[in-house]
């Protein structure tokens, strides 16, 4: 059987603005590879090409066909160190998309939010699995099986299956009804920060025309200033949502920052490495524990006596060596994300929106003497804790605080980054940066001084330093400490009966992307991943528990049921 015929490739992809494949086992990848090739081979293809694809095995077998070999090669070189959810790798300038993912099948194929073009069915798999085809199934999903032993199974799931030679095939013919909203390729985004040029890069990447406003002069003139920020990975015992997210949006990062680099764009960034040192004995203790939860490929405990090998000075203790962790320069990403698609992006700076509104044509940004600067069908709020005064009726729970980084002149050792109680990035235009002091009363000289002895800390043996300077902004930060990535909730049509997310109103084509706190590198460009695939109708490169944990109504949810919880408790109770 040839694969891709038997999927009805490439004449089905082509001429469309994506395509998405589903396979239950990855096995070796020569479908993947194979679909790539021919793909690629294609004058005619898909804008983008996604393949999800279950993985069973942390290691990639060898070549499985010479023919192979360029396409093998990337995807050598890119294979990453498996962790439980979802993983995505990106070829082909980021127009061929590779999800895997790893974990128990049946319940990671409910995490996932997508609608598939081609379900290959290349293992076994039981009635329940059918139900969940099903709910990622339009009227042009294909479903292609190896045997007939489910045929029952995949009438009653709505598949219409024949035979043909040793395989059998069929497409869905009574399909969910669709609830999606279908938006011209248009968007209007209020914020020019990381949040905001990274979800207009993620949207032009895919063919959107972008409006950004920002009341500054230019980009990235908030905390998306910073000389210098980190991005790594986190860890925890539970693997909660926090480290899951930071794990995905950390790869995810690094990719983008490689994407931005081949294009030939200006961009400062290193790869290099991060150490994470524990902050006290209980501390080193627990993380030693966690690391042997995770691949050593992602994390891995190194004590105080080998860090300091590595480092070349002397950490206060042990820590967790994130050998893909990295630092940037945050307002070269800003301005490579704009450069990227510059014919794509209109840039409107020194304009102050004061409200918005829902007009006929779209959302309008609006000044205070009534001049409307920009229009779209969809409106993207990306301007950290500002959005407050925008969006005054939907409570969100976000908050700030003036934070302060110090710049202190370059020095040999340690080269690499470090984290903890405080940071210290790498060097950048003979530079390192340290912090984030809270700055009270205004006093920058005691920000530094805090942010230095922070620094010290870290490496007690470390000759003084003196700071060169200091910058305050205000970190923006959410009630849970993830962000708000997703549509806007309507607070005047909430149902009374509401105990689930998907049963919460929606504003039409109002989303938000905010709360990114301390983690903006590591957050920013999962979040405007995951917005992007939302709003062009593509997987979500998230599970969707995730999803639901950074949705910017959860907090709507959560208050409704507390409500409800304090209401039952002030019922009078009856005999039974």
């Amino acid at each position: 059987m040839d694969f891709l015929a038997a999927h009805g490739l490439p004449t089905r992809w082509q001429d469309q603005p994506s395509f998405t494949f589903l396979q239950c086992d990855f096995a070796n990848g020569q479908e993947f590879l194979r679909t790539w090739q021919a793909w690629q081979a294609d004058p005619k293809r898909s804008q983008r090409l996604h393949y999800l694809a279950f993985v069973s095995q942390t290691t990639l077998p060898t070549c499985p066909h010479p023919d192979l070999a360029e396409l093998y090669a990337a995807l050598v070189q890119s294979w990453p160190a498996l962790c439980k959810g979802f993983q995505r790798l990106h070829f082909a300038a980021g127009d061929v998309i590779l999800t895997l993912i790893w974990g128990d099948t049946l319940n990671q194929l409910r995490s996932v939010s997508a609608t598939i073009d081609a379900f290959d069915l290349n293992a076994a798999i039981s009635p329940a699995h059918y139900k969940a085809l099903w709910r990622l199934s339009s009227a042009n999903t294909q479903l292609i099986a190896y045997n007939n032993a489910d045929a029952a199974l995949q009438k009653s799931s709505g598949f219409a299956m024949a035979k043909h030679g040793n395989y059998y095939a069929g497409f869905c013919t009574r399909p969910p009804i669709d609830k999606s909203n279908k938006y011209p390729h248009q968007a209007l985004i209020i914020g020019a920060g990381l949040a905001g040029t990274s979800i207009a890069e993620r949207l032009a990447a895919r063919g959107w025309l972008v409006d950004i406003i920002d009341a500054a002069a230019g980009v990235a003139t908030q905390s998306s200033g910073n000389h210098a920020g980190l991005f790594h990975p986190s860890a925890s015992r539970d693997d909660n949502y926090s480290a899951r997210l930071s794990r995905i949006g950390c790869a995810e990062t690094q990719q983008h920052l490689q994407r931005l680099k081949q294009a030939g764009l200006e961009v400062f960034f290193g790869n290099d490495g991060i150490l994470q040192i524990a902050k006290d004995d209980a501390q080193a203790a627990l993380m030693q524990e966690i690391a042997l939860q995770y691949p050593a490929g992602l994390l891995k405990w190194i004590s105080q006596n080998d860090a300091q090998k590595q480092l070349g000075a002397r950490p206060s203790h042990g820590g967790w060596w994130f050998s893909q962790g990295g630092w940037a320069n945050p307002a070269s990403v800003c301005h490579a994300n704009l450069a990227r698609w510059s014919k794509q992006i209109t840039m409107h700076f020194g304009h102050k929106v004061d409200r918005i509104h829902h007009a006929a044509d779209g959302w309008q940004a609006i000044t205070a003497d009534g001049r409307v600067i920009a229009c779209s069908p969809v409106l993207i709020i990306a301007n950290a804790t500002e959005a407050l005064d925008l969006l005054p009726d939907l409570e969100l729970p976000l908050s700030k605080t003036l934070r302060s980084t110090s710049l202190i002149a370059d020095f040999e050792h340690p080269k690499y980054s470090l984290s903890g109680s405080g940071y210290l990035t790498a060097a950048f235009q003979g530079y390192r940066c340290i912090g984030a002091a809270e700055v009270k009363d205004n006093d920058l000289n005691a920000a530094a001084a805090h942010n230095l002895a922070e620094l010290h800390a870290l490496l007690p043996d470390l000759a003084a330093k003196t700071a060169n300077s200091s910058r305050a902004c205000y970190r923006p930060n959410s009630l849970d400490r993830l962000p708000l990535v997703g549509a806007l909730h309507d607070p005047q049509n909430i149902p009374v009966a509401l105990h689930q997310l998907h049963q919460i109103p929606r504003q039409i084509g109002l989303y938000g992307l905010l709360g990114l706190g301390s983690r903006g590198l590591s957050w920013a460009i999962i979040a405007a991943e995951v917005l992007a695939c939302q709003l062009n109708g593509e997987p979500a490169p998230i599970e969707a528990d995730l999803l639901q944990a950074i949705d910017p109504a959860r907090f709507l949810l959560r208050k409704h049921r507390r409500n409800l919880n304090t209401l039952s408790a002030t019922l009078p109770q009856t005999e039974s």
